[in-house]
């Protein structure tokens, strides 16, 4: 019995979506089943998903689309879809990325072998939109690696994550307040729940970059503030945070209300992580990491 789904949902896909559902097809592992959301797409994305469950069928997979007649939105979408899913793995797919033809074998085997982690991702390369490669971004592999980085930014891109479907039900799955960072909630809400983290050493995932995506859109910046800002005080939440962590998610916190306008309560965030640990806020390597981060981004 199959033991893994990869989800993917998809509004007005094309033309990347092709290249997306190809690299799924193209995977070594082949036992697995492959669900697609169509959101309401308006463009070709109906005939072509016509044509590759035919193409499907030929391969001997297991494909399943879902049409919604009205637009869910994304977290609505990704909602649907994971509560369609029957296996005990859910691997993430977007629809204008790339797999690594060995990506869902190498994940499948880590988890197999480790059945306290919950979430697994990866290293990505970054692929513009003509598929040409611009940068790649190494993360860390381990639980307290990963959650000490949450606060820095996330380390685990979308397309490159496979989790367990019984503990992101039982986190609640994707938070449907969330506009554009429901997957970043998830995670969050996964650590606090218990679950362990680890990331795989090795690119499986190219993450396109182009101009239609939300964190690209000027007209959102004010839902991505907001997100950004509840992603903040969730994190200080995360159980095991250190000091330099602490720090790190009080300083984007306080970012974070500065960006809406909030300098008073900025100020307050900023003197707190500062409090923290005064002498150790000037020497904490993860506020100079995250400095890097940013030039190097």
């Amino acid at each position: 019995m199959e033991s893994l789904t990869v989800i993917m949902t998809v509004r007005n896909g094309m033309p990347y979506l092709e290249e997306a559902v190809d690299s799924i097809f193209a995977q070594t592992l082949r036992d697995f089943s492959f669900l697609i959301i169509d959101n309401a797409s308006e463009d070709g994305t109906r005939v072509f998903l016509e044509q590759a469950a035919i193409r499907a069928h030929g391969k001997r997979l297991s494909l399943r689309v879902e049409r919604l007649p009205v637009n869910a939105g994304r977290t609505g979408a990704l909602n649907l879809a994971l509560g369609l899913v029957e296996t005990e793995l859910t691997a993430v797919m977007d629809a204008d990325d790339i797999s690594a033809r060995s990506r869902l074998e190498r994940q499948t085997e880590f988890l197999g072998l480790h059945p306290e982690v919950v979430l697994l991702g990866s290293d990505v390369a970054y692929i513009n939109a003509q598929g040409r490669i611009v940068g790649e971004e190494r993360f860390p592999a381990t639980h307290k690696a990963l959650r000490d980085h949450l606060p820095l930014y996330n380390p685990f891109a979308h397309s490159a994550c496979m989790y367990r479907t019984g503990a992101a039900r039982a986190a609640g799955g994707y938070d449907p307040s969330f506009f554009y960072a429901q997957d970043m909630a998830l995670w969050i809400a996964m650590l606090r729940g218990g679950g362990r983290v680890a990331s795989l050493e090795e690119k499986l995932a190219l993450i396109r970059k182009h101009g239609g995506q939300a964190t690209q859109n000027a007209d959102m910046a004010g839902e991505r503030a907001l997100d950004n800002l509840r992603l903040c005080e969730a994190m200080l939440g995360l159980p095991g945070l250190g000091t330099s962590a602490r720090q790190a998610a009080l300083l984007r916190l306080a970012c974070a209300r500065y960006g809406l306008g909030e300098k008073k309560s900025a100020l307050s965030q900023a003197l707190g992580a500062v409090a923290e640990a005064p002498l150790h806020f000037f020497l904490n390597p993860l506020l100079w990491r995250r400095l890097v981060h940013s030039l190097l981004r």
